[in-house]
């Protein structure tokens, strides 16, 4: 008599458990991820021919698929080929992160980005940061483009050295539990850029195809655990 008990109830339980809707998480099971980076010119800069850059990708990347985000792209799609990516020079906030009218980046919240990568940060300045007003505007920018929805989110520090920007990256990814993928020391050696293949100095202080590798793999790292 027990034991026709015990078959029972562990009949009813199983039945239950079956029955609960287990938690999907979108980015483990999701084969389409959307992806967004937005950054400055290290992420893609239009041809400025008054500066000898006639690129139209990652300043200064030899071609277009060598700069970071084009690496960082094949790296994902080796293990998501169907996950989507999408990148953006926001250059406008960096300039004007205190008092930036998102609206201007609607179009990348209506990409619904379920990976948001955040490297940016060599165009602010130091004297421009006051207290932690930047990375309480970062923090502002994203909650815009994740628009209410679950959006995992990486910082990376600066490529040029930058302490208080760096402070102020590093405090929004701690606050706000975001993934931080360190670039600063990779600045700091010449290899990293390309220097003497451009004319303008500022150009080839960028980085070049082995930094720009060497920043996609960084991320990529933390990234992969997200999809």
């Amino acid at each position: 008599m027990n034991k026709n008990i015990k078959v029972i109830f562990w009949v009813f339980f199983l039945g239950l458990y079956a029955c609960i809707e287990p938690k999907e998480n979108p980015l483990i099971t999701k084969t389409d991820p959307n992806i967004l980076a937005i950054g400055n010119s290290i992420t893609w800069h239009p041809p400025a021919p008054e500066i000898g850059w006639n690129g139209n990708w990652g300043m200064a990347a030899s071609a277009p698929g060598k700069d970071y985000f084009s690496v960082l792209e094949s790296l994902v799609k080796s293990k998501k080929p169907e996950a989507n990516l999408k990148s953006e020079n926001v250059y406008p906030f960096e300039r004007g992160f205190s008092s930036f009218d998102f609206s201007f980046y609607e179009h990348l919240r209506d990409f619904n980005p379920d990976i948001l990568i955040i490297r940016f940060g060599e165009n602010i300045g130091e004297a421009e940061i006051s207290g932690n007003e930047l990375s309480e505007s970062i923090k502002l920018f994203v909650d815009y483009l994740a628009n209410g929805r679950k959006m995992e989110v990486i910082v990376t520090t600066t490529f040029w050295y930058s302490q208080k920007v760096n402070q102020q990256l590093t405090l929004s990814a701690q606050a706000n539990n975001w993934k931080l993928v360190h670039l600063t020391d990779l600045g700091f050696k010449e290899e990293n850029m390309a220097i003497g293949l451009f004319a303008n100095e500022s150009v080839g202080r960028h980085p070049g195809d082995l930094g720009m590798e060497r920043i996609a793999k960084r991320i990529f790292e933390t990234l992969k655990s997200f999809i």
